[in-house]
């Protein structure tokens, strides 16, 4: 029995995300309400407390779902690179970029909700912290391998690899942006090997 309630809870909290999305990508975070959510999601306006305290721990619940699953994805893209790619610093970043790319493709929804986190971190404190930590983890381990790279001489000796990881997210937030203003407008593929190529020399 309490593994079934436990089930059940796991699936409510799910719908009510799923509710969440929905209302976040079609009128924005500040005009949604958690009884909008509660509507969309089809359960009483005091249904969503239950499960995230605010509107704000409901939206960094759906920017941890997103981190996590392009997460998963990256993962998958390096551990499927060949032993060789696997030792080359520039071919782990241009799958890390193809990687999120098919991750903007796939959550195209989510992707655009989350666009709004970086506007909103400026407004609200509890998701510029969010942003802040996700930022800085990435920026750590991109810089990490840029250094690598360096050192195996695949971008310039000269490259800042803290410069080149912020203009490779940079660049890369972008992309996102124009993509949800024109979908379709330019090839993912293409712009992730191109991230990649122009990472260490744009920061040289």
């Amino acid at each position: 029995m309490p593994r079934i309630a436990e089930a059940a809870r796991a699936a409510r909290r799910d719908q009510i995300i799923a509710a969440g999305l929905a209302c976040f990508a079609r009128t924005g975070y500040y005009s949604t309400t958690m009884a909008d959510v509660a509507a969309q999601a089809g359960v009483s306006k005091g249904t969503p407390y239950l499960y995230f305290e605010s509107k704000a721990a409901l939206f960094l619940a759906l920017h941890e779902e997103w981190n996590c699953g392009v997460g998963e994805r990256v993962d998958g893209a390096i551990a499927a690179l060949s032993e060789a790619d696997r030792r080359s610093p520039l071919r782990i970043l241009h799958a890390i970029a193809a990687a999120v790319a098919t991750h903007v493709v796939a959550e195209t929804r989510t992707c655009r909700v989350l666009m709004e986190a970086r506007a909103l971190a400026a407004y609200e404190p509890v998701i510029a912290a969010a942003v802040r930590d996700s930022d800085a983890r990435t920026h750590r381990q991109l810089e990490d391998l840029i250094s690598a790279g360096i050192a195996a001489r695949e971008w310039p000796a000269k490259t800042d690899a803290a410069l080149a990881a912020r203009l490779f997210t940079a660049s890369l937030y972008g992309l996102m942006a124009q993509w949800h203003l024109a979908p379709g407008s330019f090839s993912w593929e293409a712009a992730a090997a191109a991230l990649a190529a122009c990472a260490g020399s744009a920061a040289a």
